[in-house]
This record gives C-alpha cells, structure tokens and sequence, in this order.
C-alpha cells in the first residue's frame, strides 16, 4: 500500500512528491503498525524521517494535513471558523431566497387586483 502511495505520488514543478491527506495518514499509520523505527521505515520506502515525524506530529496536535499552497496546514480552529462563516452565509443567503420569494408572489398579488380593478365598468359623467 505504502509503495503505491510512493510510486503515484503527484509531483510539484520542482519534482517534489505531494500527498493528500488520506495518503498522509495511512503512510503514518502503516509506519506506526509495522513495528519498524521511523528511520528503518523511511529507509525501505525511501522517504525522509523527519517528514514522517512531522507528518505524526501533525496528525497528534490536531491539525489537518493539505496539500493546498504546497502542503500548508490548517488547525481545527481555522476550519471550525470557516464552517460558522459557510453556515452563516448559507443561513443569509436562504433568507434572501426568501424574501425574493414573498416580494415576487407580493408584486404577483398586486398586478392580479389591478387588473381586475381596470376591469370594473366605470360610469363617465
């Protein structure tokens, strides 16, 4: 598993190997199930040990590990910040739906008595 995440790993312009996240997280769980020393590990797959250090650490304080911006990470907080924002803007945007709505069925209402007001005879004098 680990040598096919190795051997179709994207490559950056500059040949480095990116990984997702999922890929991430199961090269560090297969490291920490084989029962190998991270440099024993990193020498059969040819990786650098303090990448997979890195990328434990990451996984333990929480962070979610991208590859967006080169493999920029972002916190819990961040993306639970995010999340509030997207909720709120939903929440605005459904309100505005809304409202289109009531003022289209309004205006609807408002041509419907018209019109049948303009249909009444009118005495001229």
């Amino acid at each position: 598993m680990v040598e096919e995440i190795l051997k179709n790993a994207r490559l950056s312009a500059g040949g480095r190997r990116l990984f997702t996240s999922e890929q991430k997280a199961v090269i560090v769980e297969s490291w920490e199930s084989s029962g190998l020393s991270c440099p024993e590990f990193c020498r059969r797959y040819g990786m650098i040990t303090s990448q997979l250090y890195k990328w434990r650490s990451d996984a333990k304080s929480g962070a979610i590990m991208g590859i967006k911006n080169e493999g920029e990470l972002h916190s819990k907080t961040e993306l639970e910040i995010l999340r509030k924002e997207n909720e709120e803007l939903k929440k605005a945007l459904g309100e505005s739906t809304l409202d289109i709505k009531i003022l289209k069925k309004k205006l609807e209402m408002d041509q419907q008595k018209k019109k049948k007001w303009n249909s009444y005879p009118r005495n001229s004098k």
